[in-house]
């Protein structure tokens, strides 16, 4: 029988079976495990609406447990925003429950059309286009422009979604060390002249730690070398500038990056993504991203939803505020208390505890859960080999009480597990 603990998700990748589900059954006696242990913490069963605070079916007890979000995407709290589901109701009385197909084909929707111009208004660009995921406008707008003589250079932290476009593309693909512009330099060299189009991708906000891309670092190489720039804004709309355009905003670069992609899925309550800049551009990715052309088209309550979100996000600044007082609130507590808090000043609405070894953040992740708050531990293959960290998300709903509460937690089972002073001070 497997011990989990002397194995990671890493392990189960290939076999030494040639057998094709060889792995997966190893895999089994290794998750199962894992859960009995009780620091299996994926995939829990909620039963309310993803808000500040979450209903929950405990795993043990198969009882409705209500704990504090603290690992949740809905920033603003649009989520549960009354006229936010009413524009998803009333998107699915008009429209049914699905559009019914791929939008080349089968016929695009005004709905769409209008969030795609509302879309394209908010950003500053002369055009946007609507994915039915986060995820497919990535691989969408990648696989859409490049091609085998053409390289991508990424952060090495990028987003999967990225990496997956280059390989899909069958472009070449370069990574940069995490933030390193010495790097990036040293890479766009090597490209000048071995290939043809030249794509700089990074995320704005990075979705493991929080921390941000070097725009205007990227911008002012991308210039020299003369090469493209696209930016993932996923985790930073609603969240960083004046606006709620992103970190693009937040550097003022507005006129200085090409592509921009978003998400509904995080601050706009809803699902589905976006790619927005110049209109050829755009248009050219319409009509060579298989992952538009082939995929139906998002339902008329995520497109209702994403739309009004939109519209109370630009039309209520003050939630953004509330935000960035949550955040900068709990990271002082968070390091006032002693803990190791990356970054070290909070740049998004993410922020991790570091915890180092592996089998330490499984265990105070467990101990966290059954104390009522909900956080993601984050550890290896995701991260190096203990470098584990715990991933704190906030969001503008976040009342004092309940971040008091989670900071209590988490101060005591860090202390329990050696990696605070048993006392403050």
């Amino acid at each position: 029988m497997i011990n989990s603990d002397d194995y990671t998700l890493a392990d189960f990748v290939v076999s030494e079976e040639p057998e094709l589900f060889a792995k997966a059954r190893s895999f089994a006696e290794f998750h199962d495990d894992w859960v009995a242990k009780g620091t299996y913490i994926y995939r829990r069963l909620v039963l309310s609406p993803c808000s500040n605070v979450v209903s929950i079916r405990d795993a043990r007890t198969r009882e409705s447990r209500r704990m504090v979000m603290l690992s949740s995407n809905n920033y603003l709290g649009l989520n549960t925003r009354p006229e936010v589901m009413e524009a998803a109701i009333s998107a699915i009385r008009k429209y049914g429950t699905s559009l019914c197909g791929a939008p080349h084909l089968n016929g695009t929707y005004d709905l769409v059309q209008e969030l795609e111009r509302q879309l394209a208004d908010f950003e500053g660009r002369e055009e946007a286009v609507v994915f039915t995921s986060g995820y497919q406008a990535n691989v969408g707008a990648i696989t859409g422009l490049m091609r085998p003589k053409d390289v991508v250079i990424i952060d090495k932290l990028c987003h999967a979604s990225i990496i997956d476009g280059c390989r899909l593309a069958h472009c070449k693909m370069r990574a940069f060390e995490h933030n390193d512009m010495a790097d990036l330099e040293r890479i766009l060299k090597s490209c000048e002249s071995k290939f043809e189009g030249k794509l700089i991708v990074v995320d704005g906000v990075f979705s493991m730690d929080g921390d941000r891309a070097p725009l205007p670092e990227i911008v002012r190489l991308a210039k020299k070398y003369d090469v493209r720039v696209m930016v993932d804004e996923a985790h930073g709309i609603g969240v960083l500038g004046e606006k709620g355009r992103g970190t693009v905003e937040h550097f003022g670069l507005h006129d200085e990056v090409d592509l921009v992609m978003g998400t509904f899925s995080k601050t706009l309550g809803s699902t589905g993504g976006y790619i927005a800049g110049r209109h050829e551009t755009i248009n050219y990715i319409r009509h060579y991203a298989r992952s538009y052309m082939f995929s139906a088209s998002p339902t008329p309550a995520a497109v209702g939803a994403a739309l009004k979100s939109l519209e109370v996000m630009r039309a209520e600044p003050g939630l953004r505020v509330r935000l960035w007082e949550t955040i900068n609130y709990f990271h002082r507590a968070l390091t006032s208390r002693g803990f190791k808090v990356f970054p070290e000043q909070p740049e998004s609405a993410i922020m991790v505890i570091v915890v180092g070894a592996d089998m330490t953040s499984r265990s105070m992740s467990k101990d966290v859960h059954e104390a009522g708050v909900f956080v993601s531990s984050v550890i290896y293959p995701a991260v190096a080999k203990n470098e584990s960290r715990i991933r704190i998300s906030l969001t503008a709903d976040h009342t004092r009480e309940e971040l008091d509460q989670a900071l209590e937690v988490l101060t005591q089972v860090a202390r329990s597990h050696g990696l605070l002073a048993t006392s403050e001070g």
